[in-house]
């Protein structure tokens, strides 16, 4: 059969196909100016995949490990584990975040967002019991509902703990057909701390008599701040990867329009115009080697070099662990992925970086080069209470 049947038979686009019989994963006999696959080559393909098929490992780890008790230090850790997996939306670490507290604390969180310069909107409503949080979600999302300690948390950028919150005040905040709600959900201890500026987190309790603490402060907003670096994470994910896309669009079209791999001072004008409206990227160019080929100002200053001597040098000797790289690089090596991100343990101290890799190809589907766009991703954050 040809190249074309085959990709039909193992689902998959022609061009990937391509690249599996050029990287000697699919056996084919090159036939004038195609290639033709033998049904034992195509079943043998099948079979090896079949055989590496595995659970990812987060998987794996999951149904490995046993739950570990709700704590403050344990919060911190998975919303930490969580900031790393963060790519381009950090939706889902707003949201485990309010409930982990919620089922910490107790009673409800929410989680506000800016929606202009001066208002906030409800993104997460959390409650350890199912039918208070429908109950908290009706009260925090009503159009009616002016909570000012969170404006104030959010006009001030500091936190506000109110031990014992007046209910009258408390009543002034809902509208009088909303009252009916208080009698199932109250609020009589609160904390709101700041996330930056973009939002606040509010935590209340639904009883009197066991008002919140100062060591609650303390881990609401250190929460915080794991909400905001990953809300930062995915906005610089979301850059790197636009980044990545314009660069490689710009040197894939010169291949195809030369039907070579663009190298030399052809290859500098092409990144230079790329890049032309945003000097800041930290973006570079690799050869199969992992040679620099080029790079930005801003790379070399990541890795802590001057951009001279980052050229021609290979990236693995900015890398504390290969191992690591070579994970990040091999499914594009052999073809089974052409993007692919990680973060990568920089050497000598250099901290952490998010390195966004792409595959560069010629219009015939053989590798020659990377492209790496990165930024840091090691920041401060603050520890659990009493830890």
């Amino acid at each position: 059969m040809n190249l074309k049947t085959a990709a039909r038979r193992l689902g998959v686009h022609y061009q990937t196909a391509y690249r599996w019989v050029r990287s000697g994963q699919l056996l084919a006999v090159k036939v004038g100016s195609g290639y033709e696959i033998s049904e034992w080559a195509l079943e043998r393909f099948e079979a090896q995949r079949a055989a590496t098929e595995r659970l990812p490992t987060t998987s794996a780890e999951r149904t490995a490990v046993a739950p570990t008790p709700v704590t403050s230090v344990s919060v911190l850790q998975v919303l930490d584990r969580m900031i790393d997996e963060v790519t381009v939306d950090a939706n889902a670490l707003e949201n485990r975040a309010a409930h982990l507290l919620a089922e910490l604390l107790g009673d409800t969180v929410i989680v506000y967002r800016r929606v202009s310069e001066k208002s906030l909107g409800v993104v997460h409503v959390a409650h350890h019991d199912p039918e208070a949080e429908v109950l908290a979600t009706t009260l925090a999302r009503d159009p009616r509902t002016v909570n000012s300690f969170v404006y104030r948390t959010f006009r001030a950028g500091a936190s506000v703990f109110v031990p014992q919150v007046p209910q009258r005040e408390l009543r002034r905040c809902l509208d009088p057909e909303l009252h009916e709600y208080l009698d199932a959900l109250g609020c009589f201890s609160l904390i709101s701390v700041p996330i930056g500026t973009e939002g606040a987190l509010l935590a209340t309790r639904d009883l009197p008599g066991r008002p919140y603490s100062q060591e609650d402060v303390t881990l609401l907003e250190a929460v915080a701040a794991r909400v905001l670096l990953g809300t930062v994470r995915a906005e610089r994910g979301a850059y790197a990867r636009d980044t990545r896309r314009r660069v490689v669009r710009a040197l894939s079209e010169a291949a195809d329009r030369n039907g070579a791999p663009p190298s030399g001072q052809y290859l500098d004008e092409l990144f230079s115009a790329a890049l032309e409206h945003d000097p800041q990227a930290v973006v570079a160019v690799l050869d199969l080697d992992l040679r620099h080929l080029v790079c930005s100002k801003a790379y070399s200053e990541l890795l802590g070099e001057d951009r001279r001597a980052v050229l021609c040098t290979p990236l693995p000797l900015y890398v504390r662990d290969r191992a690591a790289l070579d994970e990040l690089l091999d499914p594009l090596r052999c073809g089974e992925l052409d993007y692919r991100g990680r973060i990568i343990e920089l050497a000598d101290h250099r901290g952490r970086a998010a390195l966004h890799v792409a595959m560069l190809r010629t219009p015939d589907a053989t590798p020659w080069g990377f492209v790496v766009v990165a930024h840091a991703a090691t920041e401060a954050l603050p520890s659990a209470p009493g830890a």
